[in-house]
């Protein structure tokens, strides 16, 4: 049965084309955010004297039983989408009340604001996982304050800093995402119900009524706008992209560091698997899963994005392929946001391996502030902190392994003290900025993450 059904006198149902044409199997995830558009709906059609109040309350019971068989189960296949699946059902429960559901309103607009609804609901929950994992960022940070690492650009080592500093560096990424998050927020927060499948409505439905109901700020602008935007899925969408895609940078360096070449971090046995064939083996496939994230929602971004691309005004049938990319896109990064929770519970930095890994070429950057400080301007410093390492390369020596004379030879404002700088911690103290990796400068930035967290 279909809710058009009486619009032909004599088409005959083909399974083939029932089945392509439906789209229960992709929409029944948002049976509560229908369920709750249709009982706000359905006061508000109170409101505009279409309904008595025996009726609403008819259908206020009538809604809660078909929410219960839904939630039970129940087999519905056998209807088009979630919208005539619902109304008919409520129907079959109350009989003939149950067809006034439907006055004024379309399917077109009844997507859309189901649609909106699930957002509104799942932002939240993916803010507060990232709450959680900043959470454990700040605390991976304090229980490792001491700990200095190699820092590396081009994968290559760079200069040393605090591996407090590193973590933190997760921090930012994730606080912007639920920056973005909350603005997308602020363009989904707009009611479409209320107008119809393009033109608005004849029935006196008060707008601003349904707003309050269903917990959105305001009522959209354009009846015609209405139906056929779903930037407002995209934008959500490729605001989780950029968030995955941080996620993958780090994961790639906890599966790097992971490895015995490096061994900066150790991971538990709870999130590690191993060989089938190779019994030594601890693969790190939950990181690697979570670097595969990113690419895996942009594929749900471009599919929608290419759905999109071209539509005429306003519905059309295409846009029953926004289901997959919206369903998928936000079920798979709250996954993905809950393991890389838990794993940050499960790894261990070595602050030995990780302060035995920085080599001595690490300091060619502390020899050219060395003699910055004496005075030397600061290419010619670097001339001959470069100088220092091509003599360190020739006599097959560590740049901490050059004698004074050798320094000397090179320039005669290298002194004893010149040997201080072969120390990481003190190559981490040496830096004064703000955002630094100085330890009392990451102090000040947990100290400001916190009290963002806090504000929350």
């Amino acid at each position: 049965m279909k809710v058009w059904d009486k619009r032909f006198e004599s088409r005959d149902s083909n399974p083939k084309l029932e089945r392509f044409n439906a789209s229960i199997e992709e929409d029944r995830f948002l049976c509560r955010e229908e369920i709750e558009a249709s009982l706000a709906y359905a006061k508000a059609l109170r409101r505009a004297f279409i309904l008595t109040q025996d009726e609403l309350e008819e259908i206020e019971s009538g809604l809660e039983k078909v929410k219960t068989r839904i939630e039970q189960g129940e087999d519905l296949t056998g209807f088009e989408d979630i919208h005539s699946a619902v109304e008919l059902m409520l129907t079959r429960e109350i009989g003939e009340t149950g067809k006034k559901i439907h006055t004024g309103r379309s399917r077109n607009e009844q997507v859309v604001v189901d649609e909106r609804l699930y957002l509104k609901r799942k932002i939240p929950e993916i803010q507060r996982l990232l709450g959680e994992i900043q959470k454990e960022v700040i605390r991976l940070a304090e229980d490792n304050m001491d700990a200095v690492m190699p820092g590396y650009t081009h994968l290559q080592q760079a200069q040393s800093v605090l591996f407090s500093h590193y973590v933190m560096s997760l921090f930012w990424p994730l606080e912007r995402a639920k920056s973005r998050l909350e603005d997308a927020l602020k363009r989904i927060d707009a009611l479409p119900l209320g107008v119809g499948a393009l033109a608005g409505t004849t029935v006196p439905i008060d707008r601003d009524y349904l707003a309050e109901m269903l917990g959105f700020g305001s009522v959209s602008d354009n009846s015609m706008d209405t139906v056929s935007d779903r930037s407002f899925i995209l934008e959500t969408l490729f605001t989780l992209a950029l968030l995955l895609l941080d996620l993958s940078r780090f994961a790639e360096d906890f599966v790097i560091f992971s490895t015995k070449e490096f061994g900066f971090l150790k991971l538990d046995e709870s999130i590690s698997t191993s060989s089938s064939l190779m019994p030594q083996k601890k693969n790190p496939d939950f990181f690697e899963l979570i670097r595969a994230g990113a690419g895996q929602i942009f594929g749900y971004i471009s599919q929608l994005f290419f759905t999109m691309k071209g539509l005429p005004s306003t519905y059309n049938k295409d846009l029953q392929y926004d289901k997959r990319p919206l369903q998928k896109g936000i079920e798979e990064t709250i996954q993905i946001l809950d393991v890389f929770a838990f794993t940050l519970k499960k790894i261990k930095p070595d602050p030995e391996k990780m302060r035995a890994g920085i080599g001595s070429f690490l300091y060619a950057t502390d020899l050219v502030d060395y003699l910055v400080e004496k005075e030397i301007p600061f290419r010619n410093a670097y001339g001959s902190a470069a100088e220092a390492v091509r003599l360190a390369e020739k006599k097959r020596a560590g740049l901490n392994e050059l004698t004074l004379d050798d320094l000397r030879s090179i320039s005669l404002k290298f002194e004893a003290d010149v040997f201080s700088v072969f120390d990481p911690l003190q190559s981490v103290k040496r830096k004064k900025t703000p955002g630094s990796t100085h330890p009392d400068r990451v102090r000040d930035q947990i100290a400001k993450a916190k009290k963002l967290l806090s504000h929350k």
